[in-house]
């Protein structure tokens, strides 16, 4: 008997005209699908019904032809999801750490793990200076300070240089207002100019 792998990550869009099937990645779950294989049983079915048709055994015929439909489907099925497995397989890498099955974009080809298992470095580094970044311009607007003339803070477009986003118009100086009082604080304001409190 040969065991089909690929149970977890494979979706059945067979229908009763033949056989197509959908591998997904366990991670991103983007995936490939197989090309779709017409049944040969249908030409089989059809000429036994055709044939019940004008045939005085109209009856048995027909449960003659469920009965062969059953037992060469099966058979059929199982042979088209075999191919259609060797054929994902080019397209997928398997973790030996987790056992996931996953695309080129989820594999970490260095170490030959999925990247849950072993991050890629080199996204990590760049995922971490994207937040050191935002974390500027965030710390940046608090200040008072005209956030990224080059660059908007929300939809991260080039700003124009101007108070608004040319692009979203969010403000691109940031409003201040004291946490006491509620009053609008200047640019670069330390204190308070109704209560006193400390802006800082």
């Amino acid at each position: 008997m040969v065991l089909a792998q690929f149970v977890r990550n494979v979706d059945d869009l067979s229908d009763d005209g033949g056989y197509k099937f959908r591998f997904h990645c366990d991670v991103c779950r983007d995936g490939v699908e197989s090309q779709y294989k017409p049944a040969a049983t249908n030409l089989l079915k059809t000429g036994l019904e055709v044939f019940g048709m004008f045939s005085m055994f109209g009856g048995a015929t027909r449960q003659a032809v469920q009965g062969i439909d059953r037992g060469l489907r099966g058979k059929e099925r199982d042979a088209a999801y075999q191919e259609a497995i060797e054929a994902a397989k080019s397209h997928f890498h398997k973790c030996t750490v987790c056992g996931k099955w996953v695309c080129d974009h989820c594999h970490n080809a260095e170490f030959e793990l999925c990247e849950q298992c072993a991050p890629n470095a080199g996204e990590e580094a760049a995922k971490a200076a994207a937040r050191r970044q935002a974390a500027e311009r965030v710390a940046a607007a608090e200040k008072g300070a005209t956030v990224g003339a080059a660059t908007c803070m929300k939809c991260g477009q080039p700003a124009g240089g101007g108070k608004f986003c040319q692009h979203c118009g969010t403000p691109t100086v940031a409003t201040r207002h004291c946490a006491e009082c509620g009053e609008k604080l200047n640019v670069g304001a330390k204190f308070c100019g109704n209560c006193g409190t400390s802006a800082s």
